[in-house]
């Protein structure tokens, strides 16, 4: 009953809460019962990703622990959300977790889709840890009960966060081949453990390609800092804001696998330089994006600010309040890095679908039209207002890079 609205109002909002939203996949069945299996890097914000994508609905398997109260367990199942205990949780809890595994069979014999994160915790890191086997046995448990016909495949969908804990982050989803459950048939029916493990070890491997993987975590400044500069070379219009195509993730999985080769000694040698530089552009208080942007500079890109200020102030009149209360909320009271990103946007499409409603029913009081018409531009006017005033920082930016070139010369 909450899916389909909050998919729709989700799927709205992440126009203004991404700055890019790069796609790559080829054509996938999601018409056969599948395991949609995902990192978990973004805590609440991984689940709603994929979906908001595809228009065939989608399970999460979730953290049993919030589902705490009669009314929590009702909105959450209509959320589209299962119950899975940790050990941590309770014994008894954990002896919960029969009735979820139960449901989820049933649901797959449907040729319904299931969304798992088989690394368990969610960690912001650019690494893709070991998994657990909880996937693999609920794969193979959906066969016991149903048969092998069922035709169950488990389908790899990576999210790559450029920051997962920053407001207008970039996100590249990839989506890989399905791995189909019945080739594992023989060897499960030879020897269940191996099975399980090996088909666990083909599930990491799937994901682990398409990902951005840094094998030692000391290498993550690193590459951070070079990778800032290899975008800032392939910089990306506003529109079209969702952007189909590999090149921006092979890019960056290309310079992640190299780090990962290359030796200490090359290592410190980037390190030293990429300091240098960077500590170059703070003194003169520029980034490298300025340097390698298409920002018009000078009167022409006075002018363009100056035309759109007015329209500017509105959204920001508009918007203001929801953002300002957000970051108050996520400031003061969620101290966990990884929930911060998922409680800002939480607060922001609550507070926005709030305000939406209000104008709904102001508005059908004058026309209809009106009414259907003010939601959209409510989003449209936030998308303009969150672009124009990244526009005008890079276009201060780019002045004052134009002034320290000019007082070198």
């Amino acid at each position: 009953m909450l899916y389909r609205p909050i998919w729709f109002l989700s799927a709205l909002m992440y126009r203004v809460f991404f700055k890019h939203f790069f796609v790559n996949y080829k054509d996938f069945d999601l018409k056969r019962p599948t395991i949609i299996v995902s990192n978990h890097n973004n805590a609440f914000i991984d689940p709603i990703v994929f979906p908001t994508i595809i228009l065939p609905r989608i399970y999460f398997i979730v953290r049993g622990d919030i589902f705490n109260t009669p009314l929590k367990h009702w909105l959450l199942w209509n959320m589209g959300q299962i119950p899975m205990f940790r050990i941590r949780d309770g014994i008894d809890n954990v002896k919960k977790n029969e009735g979820s595994f139960q449901q989820t069979y049933d649901l797959l014999a449907k040729k319904q889709n299931i969304l798992i994160f088989p690394e368990g915790d969610c960690v912001q890191e650019k690494r893709i840890r070991s998994l657990k086997r909880g996937t693999a046995r609920m794969a193979f448990g959906a066969v016991l009960k149903h048969g092998w016909e069922l035709d169950l495949q488990l389908l790899p969908m990576l999210n790559n966060y450029t920051y997962p804990k920053e407001f207008r982050t970039e996100i590249m989803v990839n989506v890989g081949e399905g791995i189909l459950l019945s080739d594992y048939k023989q060897l499960y029916l030879e020897n269940e453990n191996k099975a399980l493990s090996k088909l666990t070890d083909d599930i990491h491997f799937a994901m682990k390609e398409l990902y951005i993987h840094i094998d030692n975590k000391e290498d993550d400044e690193l590459f951070e800092k070079i990778v800032i500069l290899k975008r800032n070379e392939m910089q990306s219009g506003i529109i079209p804001w969702r952007k189909k195509g590999n090149v921006r993730f092979e890019m960056e999985k290309r310079l992640a696998n190299s780090i990962n080769e290359s030796t200490i000694e090359l290592k410190k040698e980037l390190e030293e330089k990429t300091k240098t530089y960077f500590s170059e552009l703070d003194q003169h208080t520029i980034s490298d994006a300025s340097i390698k942007g298409n920002t018009p500079n000078g009167m022409l890109g006075f002018f363009l600010a100056l035309l759109g200020f007015p329209l500017y102030t509105i959204g920001v009149l508009l918007n203001i309040f929801q953002f300002l209360f957000a970051k108050k909320i996520v400031d003061e009271k969620i101290k966990q890095i990884t929930f911060q990103n998922s409680i800002r946007f939480g607060i922001l499409l609550a507070t926005n679908s709030l305000i939406a409603l209000i104008l709904i029913i102001a508005l059908s009081n004058i026309h209809w039209l009106l009414a259907v018409l003010s939601p959209i531009a409510l989003l449209l006017l936030a998308f303009y207002t969150i672009n124009y005033h990244e526009y005008v920082q890079s276009w201060l930016e780019t002045n004052r890079m134009n002034k320290v070139d000019s007082s070198s010369n």
